[in-house]
């Protein structure tokens, strides 16, 4: 297994779950995640957590105006994906290396739109300072 600094910036297949409004119940699905970080003192890279963004077709829902990076067809192509698709930089999850498919990335959008990597790591640490910040201004205030 790679080190896992090397898979920052790939796209891997990952069993993420989801609520099914029409069953009622969460189920899980393999879906497209963009790798944009990971734990930093995991001793066994088998055993590692990656810091994850999902990558949507959202075909019921609107994009968000800012945090939604859409992927046209001409990328899609270049990062394996089926659809034109969103990178959501303003859901960030943690995923297993067991729930993912490591050995075998999709694609690299790292190597592919470095610039747009970077945008989509610029926007969700955007994201997760005004969220965090939000919060600790308003707790200084009561």
């Amino acid at each position: 297994m790679s080190d896992p600094i090397n898979n920052i910036g790939k796209i891997f297949t990952s069993l993420e779950k989801y609520y099914d409004t029409r069953a009622r119940k969460i189920k899980v699905k393999a879906r497209p995640v963009l790798v944009i970080g990971f734990e930093d003192d995991c001793p066994n890279p088998m055993s590692i957590d990656y810091e994850i963004l999902p990558i949507s077709t959202l075909k019921q829902r609107l994009p968000h105006p800012k945090h939604d990076i859409h992927i046209d067809s001409g990328l899609k192509n270049k990062l394996g994906l089926n659809e034109e698709c969103y990178i959501r930089t303003h859901k960030t999850s943690w995923s297993n290396v067991k729930n993912m498919r490591i050995e075998s990335p999709v694609g690299n959008l790292k190597n592919e739109e470095y610039e747009l990597f970077k945008e989509t790591v610029m926007l969700n640490r955007e994201w997760v300072v005004d969220r965090t910040n939000y919060r600790l201004e308003e707790e200084a205030h009561q």
